[in-house]
């Protein structure tokens, strides 16, 4: 009698528990979303049931690059001129052709495209279509290109990349973003090694509640004062794990927030991932540790792409070798930590790195002032 009443008790609380959880979820991926949040070893059986079956003919990988472009709508204004940007990608750090696709495949791993959807206008169309006929390196996205739809880009982009490749880690870059490509597969070795499925400079933002600011949120009255946090939308790493829970998730059961990098932190927030704040992946200069670098904050990428990729490149700080003489890529001190109680020995090592960092940076200035 007393067995049977603490089990229905011990129910009651399971379900009451639930119950809060899956509000909290419905908050952020939308009202047709209803399960409750379960325990993590229910919910890991229920998700590997959930996610569409690997393609047999998608190829391992270690990272796939996506570099997020669009159609050049005013070819006067290196803002809006994608096609210039382009060209100084394959001019710099992006493979050119198929021969240097195919080695940086077989060498490291890593797969590069330019990642695009469709245009209306047929002139744009044809250009764009003339350009991948030349260079090739496209992955086109079966979507209109809008600033409004870029969610919607993003969950297609995973996708596609699911469907034809198996990576443990998906890069996604900005057009404007230079990226030390030959310091990717150590960055994804480290990144593994703590788990992280979401990964990039980390931030807050201000939710705007008028309508006549640019960055107007519709759905304020759900969000509070401030954003969940998130990483910039410049440059951010999402793991394999991250972008086929979310991909097999009901078509329209996610909520789509007024931009991309706020509606992503949302999704990965409501998911249970695993936060980790590289400040790498924002860098306002190449350092030895940089692995995106870009305007960081005065512009979401480098103000004007098509001369800075260029200069960057020729630049003694972004030509430096991939790793350190002791085959390491360093690591920055994280503006903010996440998980302390799981990963203590990588916080450990990430702070003794910024110490010997500090203590040679002192060095140099020494030697220098006494010369």
């Amino acid at each position: 009698m007393f067995l049977g009443v603490n089990i229905r008790l011990s129910n009651l609380a399971w379900l009451v528990g639930g119950f809060t959880a899956a509000l909290f979820f419905t908050t952020l991926v939308g009202p047709l979303q209803t399960q409750p949040v379960l325990p993590s070893e229910v919910y890991e059986n229920l998700r590997a049931l959930s996610e569409p079956a690997q393609d047999v003919s998608a190829k391992r990988i270690t990272a796939f690059v996506g570099i997020q472009t669009g159609f050049t709508t005013n070819h006067n204004n290196p803002k809006y001129n994608y096609e210039n940007r382009r060209e100084a990608l394959r001019a710099t750090w992006a493979p050119s052709n198929e021969s240097e696709r195919s080695k940086l495949e077989t060498e490291s791993g890593i797969v590069a495209r330019f990642v695009v959807g469709h245009s209306p206008d047929s002139g744009a169309e044809a250009a764009l279509n003339a350009e991948e006929a030349k260079h090739g390196g496209f992955m086109r996205l079966d979507l209109v290109e809008g600033y409004a739809d870029l969610p919607r880009k993003t969950l297609l982009f995973f996708e596609t990349v699911l469907r034809q490749y198996d990576p443990q880690y998906i890069v996604k870059v900005d057009d404007d973003v230079y990226l030390r490509l030959d310091r990717v597969p150590a960055a994804v070795e480290q990144w593994a090694s703590v788990g992280a499925d979401y990964i990039g400079c980390m931030k807050n933002g201000q939710v705007i509640k008028t309508p006549r600011y640019r960055w107007y949120e519709p759905s304020h009255a759900l969000l509070g004062s401030q954003y969940f946090t998130h990483t910039w939308g410049s440059a951010y790493v999402v793991s394999r794990k991250a972008a086929a829970l979310l991909t097999s998730l009901p078509t329209g059961s996610l909520r789509h927030l007024a931009n991309e990098d706020v509606t992503l932190g949302a999704w990965m927030l409501a998911l249970n991932l695993t936060h980790y704040d590289d400040r790498r992946m924002c860098s306002p200069v190449c350092s030895p540790a940089s692995l995106a670098t870009y305007d960081y904050p005065s512009c979401a990428g480098l103000c004007n792409a098509a001369v800075q990729l260029r200069e960057l490149h020729t630049s003694p700080a972004c030509g430096g070798p991939a790793l350190t003489p002791t085959g390491a890529l360093p690591i920055l001190e994280p503006a903010i930590f996440f998980n302390r109680a799981v990963d203590p020995k990588w916080e450990a090592k990430a702070l003794s790195q910024m110490a010997r960092q500090r203590r040679a940076q002192a060095e140099r200035v020494r030697v220098g002032a006494e010369r």
